[in-house]
């Protein structure tokens, strides 16, 4: 499918909204990024942040549809199954957070005031297309976070090596808690190796 010009350039300077809003996060709370700051980035006023992000933290929303899609392609490339897939995706966020250590702690700051998990939105043809060029995305824009860890638990589950006392569906839910928690923890013990909290955690799952 041929993609307009004027599909590009939404998608173009939605993109660059958001990378302008993690370059200026870095190790800051985005509630101390100004939308003022980030339109002075991408060289667009705020009646236009605005009609790409009704709220700031739309951009957080729109980072984490972004990230599981990069996540998604890498774990599919790499072939990685079962505890190694879920290890690749807590290494990312790990990864991440040594140039923007914020990212993480704002997301979780915002979805601690959310009554549920807010819904990701899915990316457009074009927004993937500018993402990942020369890449078939075919199906892409439907996977989400929870996805990847369902497919990551049966794997595991087929290997006989999640524990006895926890089901799949508990996996999956405490997958999401070390997501978030694991960090949050690292964070409060003023420690950055992530990755060392995240595969503590996962040793109780781990047969």
């Amino acid at each position: 499918m041929k993609l307009s010009l004027r599909e590009k350039k939404k998608a173009k300077t939605k993109l660059a909204l958001l990378h302008a809003s993690l370059n200026l996060i870095g190790e800051r709370s985005f509630r101390q990024v100004h939308v003022e700051e980030i339109c002075q980035q991408v060289d667009v006023s705020k009646v236009t942040f605005f009609k790409f992000f009704p709220q700031k933290e739309d951009v957080l929303i729109f980072f984490m549809s972004v990230w599981q899609a990069k996540c998604f392609l890498e774990l599919v490339d790499a072939g990685k199954r079962g505890w190694e897939g879920v290890r690749h995706i807590y290494g990312k966020v790990a990864e991440d957070a040594r140039e923007q250590p914020g990212i993480m702690l704002s997301l979780i700051s915002f979805l601690s005031e959310q009554k549920m998990h807010p819904w990701v939105p899915k990316l457009t043809e074009a927004e993937l297309s500018l993402l990942f060029p020369e890449r078939d995305t075919h199906g892409v824009e439907e996977v989400t976070l929870d996805q990847i860890f369902e497919r990551c638990v049966k794997e595991i589950e087929e290997e006989g090596e999640l524990v006895d006392q926890v089901t799949a569906e508990e996996a999956v839910e405490l997958l999401f808690s070390i997501f978030y928690g694991a960090f949050l923890s690292a964070h409060l013990f003023r420690s950055t190796d992530y990755m060392a909290y995240y595969d503590m955690h996962l040793k109780l799952l781990r047969r």
